[in-house]
């Protein structure tokens, strides 16, 4: 009976890594750096719950604030989000793992790779 109860235990735990991710994992804040033809853009963005949804704010280094809106989080732990920056609209998606985020931010005209770790 004692080994049962190990085993079972083992495998509590090793699966929790295998469950997807949940809003809860993808809310705070998220230091990010996007690599693109004409430099590193760099700054946070920050997810909340608010009346039941998923919403973001990005706060550049440069000092701009863009509300982000559409979010998700998707099947195979894919968080995805839209942006207006009043030029263009883009489109944010990758995969989160744990604190790390990596995915692309982009358009039909083309994208750029995105990467963002998550900060207490």
């Amino acid at each position: 009976m004692k080994k049962l109860l190990f085993v079972l235990f083992v495998l509590g735990i090793s699966l929790q890594s295998y469950a997807a991710i949940k809003e809860k994992d993808v809310i705070g804040t998220w230091k990010y750096k996007v690599e693109t033809d004409e430099g590193t853009l760099t700054g946070n963005l920050v997810i909340e719950k608010k009346e039941g949804k998923l919403v973001a704010e990005i706060n550049t280094d440069d000092g701009e604030v863009i509300t982000a809106s559409n979010v998700q989080v998707k099947d195979d732990d894919i968080l995805y989000f839209e942006v207006d920056t009043g030029y263009e609209s883009l489109i944010v998606s990758g995969t989160v793992k744990g604190k790390a985020f990596e995915g692309t931010v982009g358009n039909d005209m083309g994208s750029y790779p995105m990467t963002a770790e998550k900060v207490e």
